[in-house]
C-alpha cells in the first residue's frame, strides 16, 4: 500500500503545488512537505527538452546537509519516487551522470546518503515494488559501488547484486538448462524451438502465478501462436520436488510445456534472478532475451508489434 501511496502522490504533486502557493499567499511558513523539484525555463519547449532539464536540475532544490527534511522519510521518498518516474524520459549516458552526481552529492551528510540507498534500493529491486527495474538497477548499483562509501560487506552484497542483475539482461543469450518433461523425457531450454519462447519459472499454489495462468489460458492471441508453433510457453518449477509437480500438473495449460529442474540448477548455480512468482522472460529462437523479468501485459505489448 505504501508503495501506491507515493505513486499517487507524484500524480497529485501539481495540485500539491497549487496548495503550497495558496499557503505561501495566506502567510504560512510552514515546512515544505513535498520536495520541489525545479521546472524549466520557458526556452524548453519540446517534452523531450523539458525532461532532460528537469532531470538534469531535479536535486538543485534539496538540500542534502538539512537533515530536518533530507532524513523525512516521506518528503525523501516522495522525491525519489518523482525522479525515478522521469528515467525512462531521459537517454541512459544522462541517467548514468544524473545518478552518478546525485550519489556524490549525497556523500556530504552520511545519513542522507544512505536513507537515497535505501528508498533507491527498495523501489528498484524489491520483487513487489511497482517500479522494479533492472535495467534501472543496474545504473545504480554500478554508481553506488563507484561511490567509496561502502563499507566492505556492503562492497560485497552489492557486488553480488550487480552480478545477478547482470545475468540474462536484454540483448544476451538467455543460459541454458536441463529439465524434466511431462512425457519422462529430459529437455533443455535450447531444444525447444519456437520463434518465441515465453519462459516462466512458477510455484505450485503461487496465487499469482495462477492468475497468470488463467489470464494465459483465456487469451486467444497466445493460444493462436501457439497452435501456430510460434509460440512456445515454458513454465519451469524450479524448486526439483518432482511429488509437488506431479501433484500439480493439471493446473498447467495443456498447450504448454511443463517442466522441473530436477537438479535445481537453477537456484543453486544461480542462472537466474527469481526474487518472485511469476518470474517471466521473453526470448527469441536463437534464445536472446527480449524481455527480463517482464510482466504479462510487457509481454503481450511486444508480440502484438511483431505479429502485426
Amino acid at each position: 500500500m505504501k508503495y501506491l501511496s507515493f505513486l499517487a502522490a507524484s500524480i497529485l504533486l501539481i495540485s500539491c503545488q497549487q496548495q503550497k502557493k495558496a499557503d505561501q499567499t495566506s502567510g504560512a511558513t510552514e515546512t515544505p512537505s513535498t520536495y520541489q523539484a525545479p521546472t524549466a525555463p520557458a526556452q524548453y519547449t519540446t517534452p523531450e527538452a523539458k525532461s532532460e532539464y528537469v532531470f538534469e536540475h531535479y536535486w538543485d532544490n534539496y538540500n542534502f546537509q538539512d537533515t530536518s527534511l533530507s532524513l523525512n522519510n516521506d518528503y525523501t521518498e516522495q522525491a525519489v519516487v518523482n525522479y525515478i518516474n522521469i528515467f525512462d524520459k531521459v537517454k541512459p549516458e544522462q541517467l548514468n551522470d544524473g545518478i552518478e552526481d546525485l550519489l556524490n552529492q549525497a556523500k556530504a551528510e552520511p545519513k542522507t546518503f544512505n536513507l537515497l540507498q535505501t528508498i533507491f534500493d527498495r523501489y528498484l529491486s524489491d520483487p513487489n515494488s511497482p517500479m522494479r527495474n533492472d535495467a534501472y538497477y543496474e545504473v545504480f548499483l554500478v554508481n553506488l559501488l563507484k561511490s567509496n562509501h561502502l563499507d566492505e560487506n556492503q562492497k560485497i552484497k552489492y557486488d553480488s547484486r550487480l552480478k545477478l542483475t547482470l545475468k540474462n539482461k536484454a540483448g544476451t543469450r538467455a543460459a541454458d538448462f536441463k529439465f524434466l518433461k511431462q512425457d519422462g523425457q529430459i529437455s533443455s531450454l535450447y531444444a525447444e524451438q519456437a520463434d518465441y519462447l515465453f519462459l516462466m519459472f512458477y510455484e505450485p499454489g503461487c496465487s499469482s502465478c495462477e492468475d497468470a495462468f488463467a489470464y494465459l489460458r483465456s487469451d486467444d492471441g497466445y493460444n493462436k501462436m501457439i497452435e501456430s508453433g510460434k509460440l512456445e510457453i515454458l513454465a519451469i518449477y524450479p524448486d526439483g520436488d518432482r511429488d509437488i509437480w506431479e501433484d500439480y500438473k493439471s493446473n498447467i495449460p495443456k498447450n504448454w510445456v511443463n517442466g522441473l529442474d530436477q537438479e535445481q540448477v537453477v537456484v543453486n548455480m544461480g542462472l537466474y534472478q527469481i526474487l518472485a512468482t511469476p518470474t517471466i522472460y521473453l526470448l527469441d529462437k536463437h534464445k536472446n532475451v527480449l524481455l527480463k523479468d517482464a510482466t504479462i501485459p510487457q509481454v503481450s505489448t511486444y508480440l502484438s508489434g511483431v505479429t502485426k
